[in-house]
């Protein structure tokens, strides 16, 4: 019985034609997002392992870890840098395109 009450609660705002509100999604906020988010990390990435470099120096890591770091830190550099490019391509190819 409980749940009858429940379900008819809930159904009553359909029913009675109020508006609900509907989710917005927008593909260019989710995009800003992911990159923003990406190159966030990418940073964060490249600070850990001058970081790391340092602590090397100093005594307080050892060679092993550091590399890894290093390696981590230039593989995600790298790919970021093949999006950017990707990006400004598809960018100059849409500008090439006739109306």
């Amino acid at each position: 019985m409980a749940d009858l009450k429940i379900q008819n609660s809930i159904a009553i705002p359909a029913e009675r034609g109020l508006k609900t509100q509907k989710a917005v999604h927008d593909p260019l906020t989710d995009f800003k997002k992911v990159m923003k988010g990406s190159l966030r990390e990418v940073n964060n990435l490249l600070n850990q392992a001058d970081q790391t470099t340092q602590e090397m120096v100093l005594g307080k890591q050892d060679i092993h870890q550091a590399m890894v770091a290093l390696e981590q830190a230039n593989l995600s550099l790298r790919l970021m840098l093949q999006v950017r490019n990707k990006m400004i391509s598809a960018y100059e190819e849409i500008m090439r395109m006739q109306i």
